[in-house]
């Protein structure tokens, strides 16, 4: 029997991210999260924006958040996952930047002071479920922002999903851990379900398993742009992802933005 078979027994994760923070940065190595940070800073200055205070919203482990604030700006990084959130604490305080980190979830943020603009990357809006979920997390961030203030975010598109996820499982062995990343996709309800499972190495030398669910839904445009109208921002533009081009059939990341009245 191998390592792995004798390892402890399975953790199931019921907060997307959390256990896979151990691994994250590792897998997303080839992220080019400098090209995203300059691509906000390009829409910023598109639609005439000085922000100070950004809110980083699904700030995962601070890839974007962090060169943010040693840009200059005031930044909040808020995500639903503790163990992103202890990742991204560790990187603030190795690259001597001040972030406020906090725990939560973008559908009902609470926030106390308003931003000048609010992001939200890597495709982390499609983790809600339903038009209800889309416009909760639309009119929490509406309420977040000062008035003119930008809403960054992007979508993954149906065809991203059918190209590269579904019925298709990935498989990689690193030194501290193993994963399977299964992938499946129904049309029917535009919702792709994903089951990671991880093996951690141990100290001794065994393997802890835990399991991941992760599952993404795909919104048309038109669905997007009404919960944006109802929670008050008004949708500015959709482009092909780090570019100022419109999308079209053919682009597999939607970059959206929009702009709190007032």
């Amino acid at each position: 029997m191998t390592a792995i078979e004798l390892g402890r027994e399975s953790e199931y994760e019921h907060i997307p991210y959390n256990r896979f923070a151990l691994a994250y940065d590792d897998m997303m190595s080839h992220v080019d999260y400098g090209r995203w940070v300059n691509y906000v800073g390009d829409l910023f200055r598109l639609y005439g924006v000085e922000p100070r205070r950004v809110l980083d919203l699904a700030c995962g482990t601070g890839s974007v958040a962090i060169p943010l604030a040693q840009s200059g700006y005031e930044v909040v990084g808020i995500d639903r996952a503790p163990g992103m959130l202890e990742v991204a604490k560790a990187k603030s305080e190795r690259a001597h930047v001040d972030i406020d980190w906090r725990e939560g979830d973008m559908r009902d943020l609470g926030m106390a002071t308003a931003f000048d603009a609010v992001i939200c990357l890597y495709d982390s809006v499609n983790y809600m479920l339903s038009a209800a979920e889309l416009e909760m997390a639309f009119d929490s961030v509406g309420k977040a922002l000062s008035p003119g203030g930008l809403f960054i975010f992007d979508v993954i598109s149906e065809r991203n999903i059918l190209r590269h996820f579904h019925g298709k499982t990935f498989a990689e062995n690193h030194p501290e851990y193993t994963f399977v990343w299964k992938n499946v996709y129904t049309k029917y309800d535009k919702v792709c379900r994903t089951e990671i499972t991880f093996f951690y190495r141990d100290d001794d030398g065994g393997f802890t398993r835990s399991v991941e669910s992760h599952v993404q839904k795909i919104f048309e445009l038109r669905d997007i742009r009404s919960a944006l109208k109802r929670a008050g921002l008004k949708y500015l533009s959709a482009f092909e992802a780090w570019t100022l081009t419109k999308y079209d059939r053919h682009t597999d990341r939607i970059n959206i933005t929009a702009r709190k009245g007032g």
